[in-house]
């Protein structure tokens, strides 16, 4: 199961994602990324994946998902901590084209 923690600093808002994302738990957090992002209304956001231990596809429609949300919020979408692997299935899936990728 993943866990989400938020921290907002001077109109961004850094998105801590730990644990696992699988289709359960990404669509669990989903909302409550969105509702953060809703409440905050932040220019920009900034998804870390430092301390995410197994992502599956789930995850990679839950960033997709996210961009597009945060493209009808104006907000820009950033991802960080991208462990090898996960950055490999996001660069072959077209992510890194989307937006640039944080290391």
């Amino acid at each position: 199961m993943a866990n989400v923690e938020f921290e907002v600093k001077n109109s961004q808002l850094k998105i801590y994602i730990s644990g696992e994302i699988d289709h359960h738990s990404a669509f669990s957090i989903k909302d409550i990324i969105d509702a953060q992002i809703l409440k905050v209304s932040p220019r920009t956001a900034v998804m870390n994946f430092e301390k995410v231990t197994f992502m599956d596809s789930s995850g990679i429609g839950l960033i997709l998902a996210r961009y597009r949300f945060c493209q009808n919020c104006g907000t820009s979408l950033y991802v960080q901590g991208l462990n090898s692997q996960t950055q490999k299935v996001l660069n072959l899936a077209g992510i890194k084209t989307i937006k640039e990728i944080i290391n």
